[in-house]
């Protein structure tokens, strides 16, 4: 069962970044990078070896166990089988941007930033932290986070 269900998220982020031109990486980074002020997040965050995608960090698996019953890749395919009629029918009025594919991404994303939140309440030491890797791959924009700091504290 866990199979399935980890092939199924593996074919979803492959068909994210093939057919829709973004990739799931994108869409997750774009929340982790808003919540946390980073600078990037590379695909090693959750995947530590680059070209297996099916290998997960404990980080992964933490986010993969809350949204793992929420059937991404069937919508997904829903949406995909509605922007290629949509664009079957219309080619120049077809637009990839507004499309079904697009409102997915959209609402998996903020479906990630839920799930996130609920891993980020998860209580777990720094010493597991650093064993786990939970934050490889990450680095801290610190101009921002100075840019936030200055602000705060001229509103002060």
């Amino acid at each position: 069962m866990i199979q399935k269900l980890v092939a199924s998220v593996v074919v979803l982020i492959f068909v994210l970044g093939s057919v829709s031109g973004v990739s799931a990486h994108d869409v997750f980074q774009d929340v982790l990078k808003e919540v946390y002020t980073l600078k990037s997040f590379s695909c090693k965050g959750c995947h530590p070896d680059g070209d297996d995608r099916k290998i997960r960090t404990p980080f992964a698996d933490r986010i993969y166990e809350v949204m793992k019953d929420k059937n991404y890749s069937e919508k997904f395919a829903v949406a995909v089988k509605a922007d290629e009629a949509a664009e079957a029918k219309d080619k120049d009025a077809f637009d990839d941007k507004k499309g079904k594919v697009a409102e997915f991404e959209k609402m998996i994303a903020a479906d990630f930033k839920v799930s996130f939140k609920k891993v980020a309440e998860q209580k777990v030491s720094f010493d597991d932290m650093i064993k786990q890797g939970l934050f490889y791959g990450a680095r801290l924009d610190t101009k921002k986070l100075e840019a936030k700091a200055a602000e705060a504290a001229a509103k002060k």
